[in-house]
């Protein structure tokens, strides 16, 4: 069904996109800090920052891979996808609108692949929510 394989696709690239984030964030956590203006002062800061963007990044990247590759762990993988991407833009959009001063043009950025992302995890549930399942 090309509908799942879509589906399959999407996980694999939301999951390359946790993981290429969270080995950016492990590995150079003050630059990817400092790029959106975080100061990261001592080795408290950076080890969270590593562990919240890394470690969460990293098992919900390693997660939706596996749905991505089990046929039967699609629709959760499409859900599991959509409320973290969903999450991320209702919190940072938010953020946005109650910030006392303008964000730069990274954090709307990030906003639009979070929307994005969300958008298309939550179609694609959707659809195969409504589908047909295959006659055995």
């Amino acid at each position: 069904m090309r509908l799942s394989r879509v589906s399959s696709v999407m996980l694999f690239l939301n999951a390359a996109a946790f993981l290429a984030f969270a080995v950016q964030w492990y590995f150079s956590t003050v630059t990817m800090a400092h790029a959106l203006g975080i100061e990261l002062t001592n080795a408290d800061a950076i080890t969270d920052a590593q562990a919240v963007y890394g470690g969460l990044e990293l098992g919900s990247g390693v997660f939706l891979m596996i749905c991505a590759f089990k046929k039967s762990m699609v629709q959760t993988g499409l859900l599991a996808a959509t409320l973290m991407l969903g999450g991320l833009f209702l919190c940072r959009g938010t953020g946005i609108l109650i910030s006392p001063t303008p964000v730069t043009v990274a954090t709307w950025k990030l906003l639009s692949t979070d929307a994005l992302g969300a958008v298309v995890n939550g179609v694609l549930l959707l659809l195969m929510s409504r589908a047909k399942p295959a006659s055995a």
